[in-house]
């Protein structure tokens, strides 16, 4: 038998097998690492390929060593060993031929697997650090980033909301310029406006400068940043080049330039100490010039259409008084008209008093009066009266009728007026016209009497003219109605009719079918500016030889 005694320096265990798988020799490292060993199938089933419990029910009867002793060729592998403590070893274990006997060797790799465990652990713990690392690096850049954002948006957000709410200009600059005076931390900052020698200071973060500031102006490579539509921070001398006085060092000079479109508006200036990234603050600094662009814009706007619509309020006054002129111009028109047939209404009463004013004279004068005269003067008398009444209400119908004065609205009784207009214009009806009135009963409305009375004159002056012009009897009827919350007046005759050809343009001014200075040809194009004052309508229908019907609606509830 050969002698294995040099295994004992080997501080690894060591055990020999003989050819059948006998152990004949077991070095002292073995009998001390092992020193529980008794019977080697007790033995060899404390290893296992894989981690688990003695206790198991599933054990393999075909162990690791099993395996290694059956093979013929040298053979090795890791497996778990489990001593009588219950503790774990992990071993490396390698067979290798040796004449006819069989050396197996136990080295226990627990240490180097745990230290590759651990490195395992630890070069995957490292990973996980540096992509927590590296993701709370991206973390805190984002949350500075969001800061910086919400700064942003609330500096943007104030400008907007200052927008919404006013349309002041120097308001608006004035915001703005505090906003980006206080962000960048700086000692002075304003708005030039462009001119055609340069920029003008106007605001400042104060407000409107009161003496247009100065104007100023800058060297051709800034000039051309500007007309570039680019942000220009530089460190310079002088703010500008016409400034007398000189900047410190380290003092950094911003320009904004604010543009509409291609139009450059004006620029924004600021002075400050801080430092300042262009290409960070970029975003908001171009959304506060073009916030302000379109402020400056709307404000102009806004100030040619205050300018335009106080024109056009004078405008509307002008034409207001214009209007009214007319109007009393054409009042004025039908009144010399009505004189003429007012005068002989009025000189038929009259003739009638003094015709029995001379009678009762010569009663008087002649002594005699007896019951017969007495009779006779108190009927002379009633006439008397009779024709006093009928002057004093053609001058009171004249009176109410010629009241330039009164265009105020008020309430009236329609029906009543066109009486009162009636009577004015009885004598046009001499013998030949009969009126029909079908008036129905009428609620009070709220009207310019004055002017409305007007309007029914000059329909019925028309339909007076057209009726002797076709030179048969004749016949007005005039309807009233309360129909949908509208008051219709209809006023029709059976004249001559109005000639297809210009039935579109009676209601325009100075038209007129009348001969040569016969009324002004206003009639009908100042009721209709009338009846369109009082919110309403006039239309008509007329045939040739038939006779027009002229249609008034006024609605109720203005």
């Amino acid at each position: 038998m050969n002698n294995f005694e040099f295994l004992n320096n080997i501080s690894d265990a060591v055990c020999v097998f003989s050819k059948d798988n006998n152990i004949i020799f077991k070095n002292a490292a073995f009998s001390f690492i092992f020193n529980d060993f008794k019977v080697f199938d007790k033995f060899k089933k404390r290893f296992n390929f894989n981690l688990c419990f003695l206790s198991s029910e599933n054990i393999k009867n075909i162990t690791p060593l099993d395996i290694l002793l059956k093979s013929e060729e040298n053979f090795h592998t890791i497996c778990t060993y489990q001593n009588p403590n219950g503790e774990y070893i992990n071993y490396y274990i390698y067979k290798y031929m040796y004449d006819n006997y069989k050396m197996v060797v136990f080295k226990d790799v627990t240490a180097n697997r745990n230290l590759e465990i651990l490195q395992d652990r630890y070069a995957s713990l490292s990973e996980k650090y540096d992509e927590i690392k590296e993701s709370t690096e991206k973390f805190y850049k984002l949350q500075e980033h969001a800061q910086s954002q919400v700064l942003k948006m609330g500096i943007i957000n104030r400008i907007s909301l200052v927008i919404r709410e006013t349309n002041d200009i120097v308001t608006v600059l004035s915001t703005a310029l505090k906003e980006i005076h206080n962000f960048m931390g700086s000692f002075k900052t304003y708005f030039s406006l462009k001119e055609k020698n340069g920029f003008r200071i106007r605001y400042d973060v104060t407000g409107e400068i009161p003496d247009n500031g100065i104007l100023t102006d800058y060297d051709t490579e800034t000039i051309k940043e500007i007309r570039n539509k680019n942000i220009i921070v530089s460190v310079c001398k002088r703010e500008f080049l016409n400034s007398e006085k000189f900047l410190s060092d380290g003092i950094n000079r911003i320009i904004i330039p604010v543009y509409n479109k291609n139009k450059l508006l004006g620029i924004i200036v600021t002075l400050t100490k801080q430092k300042f990234n262009a290409e960070e603050n970029k975003e908001v600094l171009q959304s506060i010039s073009v916030h302000l662009a379109s402020s400056i814009i709307q404000a102009g706007l806004i100030q040619q259409l205050n300018k335009k619509n106080k024109k056009l309020e004078k405008t509307l006054l002008e034409l207001k008084e214009t209007q009214l002129q007319l109007i009393n111009s054409e009042k004025m028109a039908s009144v010399g008209q009505l004189v003429s047939g007012v005068a002989h209404e009025i000189n038929t009463p009259l003739a009638s008093i003094n015709s029995n004013n001379l009678m009762i004279y010569k009663i008087l004068s002649s002594n005699n009066i007896g019951n017969s005269q007495i009779e006779l003067l108190k009927e002379l008398n009633s006439i008397d009266i009779e024709a006093a009444e009928r002057i004093s209400d053609i001058v009171k119908s004249l009176k109410r009728f010629v009241r330039l004065d009164e265009a105020e609205f008020q309430m009236a009784d329609i029906n009543k007026e066109i009486d009162l207009t009636l009577k004015l214009v009885e004598h046009e009806f001499k013998n030949n016209i009969t009126v029909v009135k079908k008036y129905s009963n009428l609620p009070q409305v709220l009207c310019s009497v004055n002017m409305l009375n007007q309007v029914f004159m000059n329909l019925l002056v028309n339909s007076c003219h057209s009726i002797n012009e076709k030179g048969d009897k004749g016949k007005i009827t005039i309807t009233t109605l309360d129909m949908d919350s509208n008051l219709i007046v209809k006023i029709k005759d059976n004249g001559m009719g109005i000639p297809t050809s210009v039935q579109n343009k009676i209601f325009n001014v100075g038209f007129t079918t009348k001969k040569l200075g016969i009324g002004t040809g206003l009639g009908l194009s100042i009721s209709k500016k009338i009846i369109e004052l009082h919110k309403g309508s006039i239309t008509f229908e007329s045939k040739i030889n038939e006779g027009t019907e002229f249609t008034i609606s006024i609605p109720l509830n203005k």
